[in-house]
């Protein structure tokens, strides 16, 4: 990541400048912007524990795997009867190694535009694949294209693209710029009443997000371009509790991200913000602003074929988002009525930290993949309680949002594995959101029925039995994943109905 020029006359990024003049922006804020530096991500201690973490996992695995192997041959000893031999083996692996990712605070090294992990050779996606951070998005284009597009020989990725920040006119509220660290102001708005939260040193931070297209050879939409793009788009967030993963690693990435595109048939743009504690809370909401505004400013989509995505923490990251983007409209977009986003996509979504009263959490933390100290790393890391408002918070417990909040949400479709330790927090925000639009309630199933223009599009909850928690980026699950982005390919199309 880089830092990105900034001044007075152009704010940050590529924000619009009817908006700079629609809204007058504290001249401290500019001042403070001016003077910060960017942020310094931290290399020796990432790279310290991720080695500890191979030294200790790859030794002792050579004792685990074969004793996985034994106890998986009788059913009876799965820690799920109903999975087949393969996955009940691959389940205990990954268990183990998120225990370990837990235990270790595992964490990929911050990337870094031009860096090493940035170029277009192997000895640069081996490394990023030993950071856990590789091997980035998929876009596979003929040599004509490559060849029109003037990409760089050394730097020049079309699966990959760095996003400058979005400027101050963009931000308030909960996302309002600290003219210095000791800034008393109170932000009073409808949603968030408080001090400024963001420092203004990440409006000088670019981040990277990767493309995975539906089909290969299909060239991403480029920025500032004659031609507008067509058809719809998902703006993604990988899951990790906000700690761990990255948008361009094998299961974020390949297993999941791309899986999704070509099963659904709908570009992905996934963002990969940066992780906690480096990026504390609202950092990665800012980040989030900033990639939607890309779409929106660079490359030409309009609000209504955006729809937002994310899994696990990127579902809790997407409702954020939502609510910002519908909270602050009227800083982002100069036509109001042309700001309508389609749908939500929540996959395993992490709803509610505050709130650990779901029986599913204990009832199948026994054979999910992840533990429930995960979540407590994310919370901590993140500074949620921190912040000066409860984790209560409909900004940090979507399930407390109003009934009028979640009535004026778009539609949703939400995906749970069956013995998942997030189920019930899915059925119950799946629930809320149909009392909230006076849809009648419905048991979740495997196969969801739909037709155009039906009310049921509205609220999908699809639970795909003795599934975990985001199956979608396991690799023994991606055939039963697939069959849900098909699912949701279906949904996206007869959303576009509501419009």
């Amino acid at each position: 990541m880089s830092a990105a020029s900034f001044d007075a006359k152009s704010a940050a990024g590529y924000s619009d400048v009817s908006l700079r003049e629609k809204r007058k922006v504290d001249p401290n804020v500019f001042a403070a912007v001016q003077r910060a530096s960017p942020p310094k991500p931290a290399f020796l201690l990432p790279f310290l524990r991720l080695l500890l973490f191979q030294l200790y996992f790859l030794p002792t695995s050579f004792i685990t795997i074969p004793w996985y192997m034994l106890r998986s041959i009788i059913p009876h000893f799965r820690l799920n009867r109903n999975w087949s031999y393969i996955t009940a083996v691959y389940i205990l692996v990954v268990r183990r190694v998120m225990r370990n990712l837990i235990r270790f605070q595992v964490q990929p090294i911050v990337p870094r535009k031009g860096g090493l992990r940035d170029r277009n050779t192997l000895i640069a996606t081996v490394v990023s694949c030993f950071n856990l951070s590789g091997p980035g998005g998929s876009v596979v284009l003929a040599k004509e294209n490559i060849k029109a597009l003037k990409l760089n020989a050394t730097h020049g990725r079309p699966d990959k693209v760095w996003i400058p920040p979005a400027g101050p006119e963009c931000l308030d509220g909960i996302l309002a710029v600290k003219t210095s660290p000791n800034d008393r102001r109170q932000i009073v708005t409808d949603v968030y009443t408080g001090p400024p939260l963001l420092d203004a040193k990440w409006l000088k931070w670019s981040i990277r997000a990767l493309w995975f297209t539906h089909k290969p050879h299909l060239v991403p939409p480029q920025p500032r371009s004659i031609s507008k793009p067509t058809g719809p788009v998902v703006c993604y967030f990988h899951g990790g509790a906000g700690v761990t993963f990255n948008a361009g690693d094998i299961h974020m990435g390949q297993n999941l991200a791309k899986t999704f595109a070509r099963s659904a048939g709908i570009d992905i743009f996934s963002v990969d913000y940066n992780l906690a504690p480096f990026a504390a809370s609202p950092v990665q909401l800012y980040q989030g602003v900033s990639a939607y505004l890309y779409l929106v400013n660079e490359l030409g989509y309009s609000p209504e074929q955006i729809y937002i995505g994310g899994d696990s923490h990127g579902s809790w990251l997407t409702l954020q988002l939502e609510r910002y983007l519908r909270s602050f409209k009227h800083l982002l977009f100069n036509d109001l009525d042309s700001f309508k986003i389609p749908g939500l996509i929540l996959l395993s979504p992490w709803i509610a930290p505050e709130d650990v009263s779901f029986k599913s959490r204990e009832k199948n933390v026994g054979q999910d993949i992840i533990a429930l100290s995960y979540e407590e790393w994310g919370v901590a890391a993140q500074g949620l309680r921190k912040l000066p408002y409860p984790l209560s918070d409909p900004w940090n417990t979507h399930s407390n949002k109003s009934i009028a909040e979640l009535a004026a949400m778009p539609p949703c479709f939400i995906a749970n594995g069956g013995c998942e330790t997030l189920l019930d927090e899915g059925q119950h925000f799946a629930n809320l959101l149909r009392k909230a639009k006076n849809l009648p309630t419905s048991t979740s199933n495997q196969r969801i029925v739909l037709s155009p223009g039906e009310l049921n599009c509205k609220v999908v909850h699809h639970v795909y039995p003795h599934e975990v928690h985001d199956y979608f980026s396991v690799d023994t699950e991606i055939s039963k994943a697939a069959k849900t982005y098909k699912q949701i390919g279906t949904w996206i199309k007869f959303t576009q109905t509501l419009l």
